[in-house]
């Protein structure tokens, strides 16, 4: 949705508030060449309950953190759109009759809410094909419809306002993985535009499966479970080890960096191989839960999408988001599945600054596309 009274901009400010930390980029999209170049980018670390099921829980903390991240980056620009993601989202598709605009939207407001709803919700929907339907023979639109509560976009609106931004637009992650997906080229080998593929985000607490065929996502599943135990974990055996860092909570959020620095032991060098972890047992039992979890949601979900959607097989999976900097992660998970599994380092729309790691602002970079 657009928050009503502003205009475009060509370069903007884009805050990604779905996950425990926030990630920012200054970038632009050209509509003509499907091209988004990316000129900064940053992730905003903070307190692990700040923000729970993407509902800001410490607002305070939040504006705080941003305007500091912000002025390191040097970004004087206020436009600024902001894309969310939380258990308070409802999103369905559905089949409706080919009627006028101000028709549909009223069915499709009552589909998704149906006759009555206790909170005041904002609906918005896209029309991506047409079927014909079996008993009448006529003309239906397929449609996906979501909606999330008002207050929970007034409470971006006024956060963005207390940091001094101008709210723009506030956006989906499954819309903006819609609109970044829609073609190019992935790690340079695999065009979206032919191919069935699986994007895997692996985020501190949750984690998102989507199927995309031929350029759309056909299913996507948020699940309440992530790799920020692996990490607390690791933690806890460099403290064992003597080796734990003494920086204060409130420096590692106002300290603005490349990757996760809320915790003392980066991603990159946590290897969860699994002929790796044979001498650190508490580390080898964590990763274990993590990927049981993670390769039973990957096989239901990939084998629901086939049998009910009629896909092609899925020729690979892509992770993206802060767990798909673990050492060996794709390595690890392609044995388990048994299928060819990338940590997602490229997309040919994406043009970014030396050093832009595009798997961690994914979501950053399909919100920038304002259609």
């Amino acid at each position: 949705m657009d928050f009503p009274g502003f205009g475009k901009n060509i370069q903007q400010l884009v805050i990604d508030s779905s996950s425990s930390n926030f990630k920012i980029i200054v970038g632009s999209y050209n509509a003509k060449t499907g091209i988004i170049t990316i000129e900064k980018a940053g992730i905003v670390p903070l307190d692990s309950e700040t923000i729970n099921d993407g509902a800001i829980t410490d607002s305070f903390g939040v504006v705080m953190a941003l305007k500091h991240a912000l002025a390191k980056l040097d970004v004087n620009i206020k436009t600024t759109t902001i894309t969310i993601e939380g258990g308070f989202m409802h999103t369905r598709d559905l089949e409706l009759p080919a009627v006028k605009p101000e028709q549909l939207k009223d069915m499709v407001k009552y589909e998704i809410l149906g006759q009555g709803s206790n909170r005041d919700m904002i609906v918005e929907y896209i029309v991506y094909g047409k079927t014909i339907d079996e008993e009448t023979k006529g003309e239906k639109l397929k449609v996906r419809a979501t909606a999330i509560p008002t207050e929970v976009a007034n409470e971006y609106k006024e956060l963005l306002k207390n940091t001094d931004l101008t709210p723009y637009a506030l956006d989906v992650n499954p819309n903006a993985i819609r609109k970044l997906f829609n073609s190019g080229m992935i790690n340079g080998t695999t065009n979206i535009s032919n191919s069935t593929i699986l994007l895997i985000e692996l985020a501190g607490r949750t984690t998102t499966v989507t199927v995309l065929d031929k350029g759309f996502p056909v299913l996507s599943r948020r699940l309440q479970f992530g790799h920020g135990n692996i990490r607390q974990v690791a933690e806890n055996v460099k403290k064992l080890q003597g080796g734990a860092d003494k920086q204060s909570s409130l420096a590692r959020r106002l300290n603005i960096t490349k990757s996760d620095a809320d915790m003392a032991v980066p991603v990159e060098d946590i290897d969860v191989w699994h002929e790796s972890l044979a001498d650190e047992p508490s580390l080898m039992s964590a990763v274990n839960a993590y990927f049981k979890s993670l390769t039973d949601a990957v096989s239901r979900t990939a084998q629901f999408t086939i049998s009910k959607y009629h896909v092609d097989s899925i020729s690979t999976c892509f992770l993206y988001g802060s767990g798909a900097g673990y050492k060996k992660i794709d390595k690890e998970l392609s044995r388990q599945l048994g299928t060819q599994v990338e940590v997602l380092n490229t997309l040919s729309t994406v043009v970014g600054p030396k050093g832009f790691i595009i798997s961690e602002f994914i979501n950053c970079c399909g919100a920038l596309i304002r259609e």
